[in-house]
């Protein structure tokens, strides 16, 4: 691609995060008091507030703590803080091959856009230049991870309790403290797709032109943090038919009124209209991605991790069969913590939690939720199994897992608060 052309195809994708970022916080202001009806109808007070933001701290002492600022993936970790300082200085989030510090004279569109590159320009135009700025920035998307997941749990169980149980399991997850700082694009997709889904819930239960555009601009910024965010562009729609109504029989049904009823309201059309503008550039460069994409497959060997032996193979195509049968069994390994030793780590009790949760929101009627949870987690599963560079011993694509981590967290979080419930009615009971 030439420069040229990378440059125009950039300010597009500029356009495109811009209108999807604005749209977002113009309809948060605007669906403001609806969010805050929602929860405190689901019980958030200020105790319980404060008691989220306590969970919350302990995310961030254990990061401070603990674990020590890294640059883990090269070269995609150095490429999006270049990307950041194009977009500052030309507005265009392209990485630079040829430049000076302030200009840059040959470039070309990176595989991943424009979202985490946009995030640390926001980080560089408020604190200034520099590696510590750039880690700073994601932590801070970190912690909007980890916090977003006690919302969306919340929505889910409408129990507080859950909510608060599943932010600490997800505050504690080794593969979200471990990627926290890296200026990679895995983090900012796992904390917008809570955002964006978070988003979806509250307009499930608050419908309105406001949440309904929150929830598209939502959507829409969420898919330019990586281009495997074009995923949830199918994820999403299924979870809100899922949960919308009482069976998907009914959710089709009935949103087919509703869009009949909408579809020459001014608004929604306007809606429609923006969140096409905004996400068009994305979804543009994503299908041209599938089609002549390559990431880097040609040349790269996935190791088989079925076979006795773990003998290798040439990769054929970045995402096929082929690559899920080799990828299925460490992915599956890794959540039995097979490989703490090489430092890939998933705590054999937060994956019993997740089966024990799955068993009891089953047992508490929440099979609506469990299977929208489970579309969720699914979708990604089968993804990173069947991309070439997907499996958890590739490098260190291990930070894949990021994106089945709230799944994983909110499951336990049902566990914890389905057993805690089982032994006060046993232990609380009426003695015999």
């Amino acid at each position: 691609m030439t420069s040229f052309a990378a440059g125009m195809e950039q300010y597009l994708f500029t356009m495109g995060i811009l209108i999807s970022f604005l749209g977002m916080l113009i309809g948060i202001y605007y669906s403001r008091k609806q969010i805050r009806a929602l929860l405190q109808g689901y019980g958030i007070n200020a105790r319980r507030l404060a008691l989220s933001f306590l969970v919350l701290a302990v995310f961030i002492g254990a990061e401070l703590t603990i674990v020590k600022p890294t640059q883990q993936l090269f070269f995609d970790d150095t490429i999006y803080q270049d990307m950041a300082l194009n977009l500052i200085h030309m507005g265009q989030a392209f990485m630079c091959n040829y430049g000076s510090a302030s200009t840059c004279i040959s470039g070309s569109a990176f595989h991943e856009p424009i979202g985490t590159a946009f995030i640390l320009a926001i980080g560089f135009a408020a604190a200034g230049l520099g590696r510590a700025t750039a880690y700073a920035t994601m932590f801070v998307v970190s912690m909007l991870a980890v916090y977003m997941t006690f919302l969306v749990a919340l929505l889910f169980s409408k129990k507080f309790e859950v909510a608060i149980f599943s932010e600490f399991i997800m505050a504690l997850t080794p593969v979200v403290l471990v990627w926290a700082y890296p200026t990679t694009s895995d983090m900012p997709m796992l904390a917008f797709s809570l955002v964006a889904i978070f988003f979806t819930l509250v307009f499930i239960e608050k419908r309105s032109m406001a949440t309904f555009f929150t929830a598209l601009m939502g959507i829409s910024f969420l898919t330019y943090m990586k281009i495997d965010g074009v995923v949830y562009l199918v994820v999403i729609p299924i979870v809100y038919l899922i949960l919308s109504d009482r069976s998907i029989l009914d959710s089709i049904r009935n949103n087919m009124k509703r869009l009949l009823a909408y579809w020459l309201d001014t608004r929604f059309l306007i809606a429609i209209l923006v969140f096409i503008i905004a996400i068009g550039p994305e979804v543009g460069f994503a299908a041209n991605e599938l089609v002549g994409g390559s990431f880097g497959y040609q040349g790269a060997y996935v190791e088989n991790t079925c076979a006795a032996s773990f003998q290798n193979f040439v990769a054929t195509k970045p995402i096929d069969l082929r690559n899920f049968e080799a990828n299925i069994c460490s992915n599956l390994a890794y959540w039995v913590n097979q490989y703490s030793s090489a430092d890939i780590i998933q705590p054999l009790a937060f994956t019993a939690l997740a089966i024990i949760g799955i068993a009891l929101m089953l047992a508490m009627g929440y099979k609506r939720q469990l299977l929208a949870i489970a579309v969720w987690f699914g979708a990604f599963f089968v993804l990173y199994a069947a991309f070439y560079a997907g499996g958890v011993l590739y490098g260190v694509d291990w930070r894949f897992m990021l994106a089945l981590s709230a799944q994983a967290s909110i499951l336990g979080g049902f566990a914890i608060y389905g057993i805690k419930e089982a032994a006060k009615n046993t232990l609380g009971g009426s003695p015999v």
